[in-house]
């Protein structure tokens, strides 16, 4: 690879430095050894002159990925990731999260295809295809059960890029009045973004407690402007994301003006997914069935040495998610999923419990070696309620769930 290909200096020194497809796929097998011995920097794949797919290390992916759901897990920082995100990329926070392979959502992060060097190397060309048609091109590589590098979509990479040069920097969008910088009240900030802020800041301090402060807050330009677009959406349409977001900032800022962000002890974590290592999952199995019993329903993640490979889920879930499968008729990463018998015919057997302690192990030994092996599990009334599947299967197609609650 170029010698100046980690600089970082700027999105045009990498395009002019692009590998052709040929090259690139000739060259991987280097690349990857040389992520293997500590040598990070990154391969760009273009067509022609343009940029589209960056393999990189996968500790610079999961990196990446981490600051970006540290950001997501913040209203304020995710309401400057949004805009940072539209004002110099034109693209959707949503859209980088699929990129990166990030879900905030369900928990289910580092979920993507994983091949060998080899088998990538022969995908690349498919890859750079479906990315210039608009599909996701994220992609795992690794001959190990734990990847080695990462195949991403070039905008993604440049996003990484901005962020190493520039970042938020040391000038926050919000600051107390320690600095040089004109302060606002909050209550004045709402006035001038319109009736919907200055009715939720209105709100905001009808449940406020009387003996805290309210220090007047330093607003950034282009955060004020984010704002403003945030309330001319909410005009338009009451109750939408858009309302969402303005409200959850607003709510952070009066966070802000009483001196801080709030109390560890009041803050909620994001939710993540529990995972359980192959070799613990029989023993662990029953407390698992317990857990779902008592109304649970968030995927247990089932893997080898950190590296999730199978998911395990309720089977409420896993029918919802079968039906999106149906209706969808698959996708490049899952097939139609299986109805166990005798709800389909050609389906697997429905598994009594004490035999999927023993067969749990032999089917995700089957799903790391890259087969379609699945568990259904029987209650005691021979009813399924148990699903162990390969996880690749199951995260193609969650994200296509409606999760939005239904009149009744």
């Amino acid at each position: 690879m170029p010698d100046d290909v980690n600089t970082a200096a700027g999105v045009t020194e990498f395009e002019a430095e692009s590998w052709p497809l040929e090259a690139a796929a000739e060259g991987l097998h280097q690349v990857i050894d040389g992520f293997q011995n500590g040598d990070t920097r990154p391969l760009v794949i273009g067509d022609g002159d343009q940029p589209v797919l960056v393999v990189l290390a996968i500790a610079d992916l999961a990196d990446f990925r981490g600051r970006i759901a540290e950001l997501l897990g913040n209203p304020v920082d995710a309401g400057w990731l949004r805009y940072y995100l539209r004002s110099n990329f034109d693209m959707s926070s949503e859209t980088l999260v699929e990129q990166l392979g990030v879900d905030t959502d369900h928990g289910l992060s580092s979920l993507a295809s994983q091949v060998n060097v080899e088998q990538a190397a022969v995908l690349l060309p498919d890859h750079l295809r479906r990315t210039e048609a608009g599909a996701n091109p994220l992609m795992l590589i690794g001959d190990g059960p734990m990847a080695t590098a990462a195949l991403i979509a070039f905008p993604a990479f440049s996003v990484l890029l901005a962020m190493e040069s520039e970042g938020k920097g040391d000038d926050d969008s919000c600051v107390h009045d320690d600095e040089e910088k004109p302060t606002t009240p909050l209550e004045v900030l709402a006035e001038r973004l319109g009736p919907v802020s200055t009715q939720i800041v209105a709100q905001i301090n009808a449940g406020r407690e009387p003996h805290l402060p309210r220090y007047d807050l330093h607003f950034e330009d282009d955060l004020v402007e984010h704002l403003r677009d945030l309330e001319k959406r909410s005009q338009a349409a009451p109750g939408g994301g858009a309302y969402d977001e303005l409200n959850d900032l607003l709510h952070s800022f009066d966070q802000m003006r009483s001196g801080g962000v709030g109390d560890e002890t009041d803050e909620v974590e994001p939710s993540e997914a529990p995972y359980v290592e192959v070799s613990d999952l029989a023993a662990a199995l029953p407390e698992v069935r317990d857990s779902y019993r008592a109304g649970a329903d968030d995927p247990y993640l089932i893997g080898i040495d950190g590296n999730p490979l199978a998911g395990l889920i309720s089977y409420d879930l896993y029918e919802a998610l079968q039906q999106v499968s149906v209706d969808l008729n698959g996708t490049e990463e899952a097939p139609v999923l299986p109805l166990p018998r005798p709800r389909s015919e050609d389906g697997p057997e429905l598994v009594p419990f004490e035999a999927a302690l023993e067969l749990c192990d032999a089917v995700c030994e089957d799903i790391s070696h890259g087969e379609g092996s699945m568990l259904f599990v029987a209650d005691d009334a021979g009813e399924p309620e148990l699903v162990l599947a390969p996880l690749a299967w199951l995260w193609a197609y969650v994200d296509h769930l409606n999760l939005e609650p239904t009149d009744a």
